[in-house]
């Protein structure tokens, strides 16, 4: 430092020199430390300093690093599908009065979840819109502001890290869409959006840092005037990723034994296919030599490290001169999405999607019933509830209601649970389920058969076919 000079413009710059040098050659230093530098004060600093050294291609339009990369239009589109947040339709029909609504989301973007050697090769910088300075720095006083109040601040940071791809941390890339999907879910409110504030909404979230840092990205998108974000996250018992606790559904004791037969078919189903195992295992010689520990030769392993360096628009990894093509991991995913298809015709992949879901759907049941029977003012924080959780808690959700299983979702998933009343229709009282965007009610077991006479599900149908038909396969499977 003893170039620099006393002036105020000298040690500025020495300062953005310094940091930037920091950032570039330590970018795993725990320098954050939020608390010692006074929270408010210290995410201003941070989300300033990060965003003057970020490069302007990284500010980019939705996708367009993928677009810099050599592959075919349509390996980039099967990639953008799982690498990019689901966008959801912000307008509704005039005539309808939306009630309350329930949310299930899945985190936004990660680190791999096996560790990678110099992740500092696997940045992850803001590269979503020209907007996002703005839009991250406000989420950013917002998540500090209510880091000094919250009781969970001590389990949790309130904002992940933005010099790294961590293993199984959320990236910036990861808040960016969950700001989005909650500004989208703003403005499909409308001219409710006002009444839907923070201290009406209800937010639970599984014990991991990825989930509890998507929902408060989530909210200060549903709710950016606010300066704080609700400082009251429920946060699941560890191991609890399907909110069973709530419903007390968690004791079933052939859920293990379920659990473990839906995997031992879906290797079985793997290795009948010589050609899969050998493309994954041949993929499996590059990767390995870039992880920290070895992984076993499981499609879905190859596909979250792969998923990593495509996301960020990274080349993939490299071996003694051979590289893993983007079509390979296109491969991989095509892999994975024909196993899906297979595993869902499987009774027993359905009875382990019920023993999971069906807690999670009681829930969302009785908080809706509770709107539809007029308690509104009663029970106001059951009108808009959020929960933030994984693919595996989305999967059995949907399979359950009658979807195709899947095995690998896209980041910042989600489904949404619409409960509105239409004019002139007398009060009855319909629910709409909204998947990734898609309006997939009518696919639904219970909705299943609307036309375009009968558009609307009725609410009672589908409450009927929670208390009853589904209540009854998870009670048989329990029993088996």
């Amino acid at each position: 430092m003893r170039y620099c000079t006393p002036s105020r413009v000298a040690r500025g710059l020495c300062l953005v020199l310094v940091f930037y040098l920091v950032l570039k050659f330590f970018p795993g230093l725990p320098f954050l430390n939020l608390k010692s530098l006074g929270l408010r004060s210290g995410a201003t600093f941070l989300a300033n300093s990060l965003i003057r050294v970020v490069p302007e291609k990284w500010l980019s339009p939705r996708g367009s690093w993928l677009k810099q990369l050599e592959m075919s239009e349509a390996d980039f589109h099967h990639l953008e599908h799982y690498c990019e947040g689901p966008r959801l339709n912000e307008t509704r029909d005039r005539k309808e009065t939306l009630l309350a609504v329930q949310m299930l989301i899945r985190h936004g973007d990660r680190g791999a979840l096996f560790a990678v050697k110099d992740e500092s090769h696997i940045s992850c910088p803001f590269d979503e819109s020209h907007s996002l300075p703005d839009t991250f720095l406000a989420y950013y006083h917002a998540a500090s502001s209510a880091a000094t109040k919250s009781k969970t601040s001590a389990a949790f940071s309130h904002v992940p890290g933005m010099t790294g791809c961590l293993k199984g941390e959320l990236t910036s890339k990861g808040v960016i869409q969950h700001l989005q999907l909650g500004s989208s879910v703003r403005a499909r409110l409308g001219e409710n959006s006002e009444r839907w504030s923070l201290e009406t909404v209800t937010v639970h979230s599984t014990y991991y840092p990825r989930t509890y840092q998507s929902a408060l990205a989530f909210m200060h998108g549903l709710d950016p005037a606010t300066e704080t974000i609700p400082r009251k996250i429920e946060i699941a018992p560890p191991g609890d990723h399907m909110f069973c606790t709530m419903a007390h559904t968690c004791n079933c004791k052939t859920s293990k034994n379920i659990g473990a037969e839906y995997n031992r078919l879906s290797k079985e189903l793997f290795e009948l296919s010589p050609e899969k195992v050998s493309l994954t295992s041949r993929l499996l010689g590059i990767i390995g030599s870039h992880l920290e520990r070895p992984i076993e030769n499981r499609p879905t392993h190859v596909f979250d490290v792969l998923l990593q360096f495509a996301c960020h628009g990274k080349r993939m990894p490299c071996f003694e001169g051979t590289c893993v093509t983007y079509h390979e991991l296109v491969d991989v995913i095509t892999l994975l999405e024909n196993l899906s298809q297979k595993l869902s015709a499987l009774p027993a992949v359905r009875e382990f999607c019920i023993l999971d879901a069906y807690g999670l759907l009681h829930t969302v049941t009785e908080n809706l019933q509770a709107i539809a029977n007029g308690n509104m003012s009663k029970t106001p924080e059951k009108r808009f509830t959020l929960f933030s959780a994984h693919d595996s808690t989305v999967v059995p959700v949907m399979t359950a209601l009658g979807l195709p299983f899947r095995i690998v979702i896209p980041y910042a998933s989600f489904v949404m649970f619409e409960l509105y009343s239409v004019a002139g229709d007398g009060g009855n009282v319909y629910l709409r389920v909204i998947y990734n965007g898609e309006d997939v009610t009518a696919s639904t077991i219970p909705c299943a058969g609307l036309t375009a006479r009968a558009p609307h599900c009725p609410f009672r149908i589908f409450k009927e076919f929670i208390d009853k038909d589904l209540k009854e396969e998870f009670e048989d499977a329990c029993k088996a």
